[in-house]
């Protein structure tokens, strides 16, 4: 297998990353109960790399455009404050599917703040491939483009991963469960994941 092509993108790419992710994440658990139209998915990631995971430089994809993986690095806020393209996204998904979701955004948000480390780390929100590309390795390579910073700068890195199929590709990489929760009343399992710095090769 061909070890894939990693590169590293900026603003210009934000429309090719966002239909990807989108796409990989259009049957994931948690991403499904809190936000049940997937046609919404585009907007809401399209409006997290904008204004929080772009603007701090760690958004990589394969060269193929099959794959795309946004972190955040140590000490920046992973929150999204409130604005007109989010209240928008809120307005459509109520329109779509009722007043049933406010409950399950808020609880959503938060478990994850109350889950978030407070201690300095690399954060990786949002990593997928496409439907049609995965089992590809494009995860792993894409989780050891900053891996390999975090061993450099011995950091220690973080997830929620939303999905338990993807918890033993986290766990090949370093990472390690810490606890689960289910992502709402009644909602999938979240499982949050740290990974202490290795032995830089």
């Amino acid at each position: 297998m061909q070890t894939p092509d990693i590169i590293q993108v900026g603003a210009d790419h934000t429309a090719c990353i966002t239909d990807i992710l989108a796409d990989a994440f259009a049957e994931d658990p948690c991403m499904n109960w809190v936000i049940p139209h997937v046609g919404l998915y585009p907007g809401f990631y399209t409006m997290l790399a904008r204004r929080l995971y772009m603007p701090h430089g760690l958004v990589f994809m394969d060269s193929e455009a099959r794959a795309a993986a946004m972190w955040l690095p140590p000490g920046v806020d992973h929150r999204v404050a409130i604005g007109l393209d989010q209240l928008l996204l809120v307005i459509r998904l109520l329109l779509h599917s009722g007043t049933r979701v406010l409950p399950r955004l808020e609880q959503a948000q938060e478990v994850m703040a109350r889950r978030h480390p407070r201690e300095p780390h690399y954060y990786l929100h949002a990593i997928g491939a496409r439907r049609g590309s995965q089992g590809l390795g494009l995860g792993s390579a894409l989780i050891k483009q900053v891996t390999r910073r975090c061993d450099e700068e011995r950091m220690p890195a973080y997830l929620e991963s939303s999905s338990p199929l993807n918890i033993p590709l986290y766990q090949r990489h370093g990472f390690e469960i810490q606890d689960e929760e289910p992502i709402g009343e009644g909602g999938p399992p979240l499982t949050f994941m740290w990974r202490e710095p290795r032995q830089a090769q």
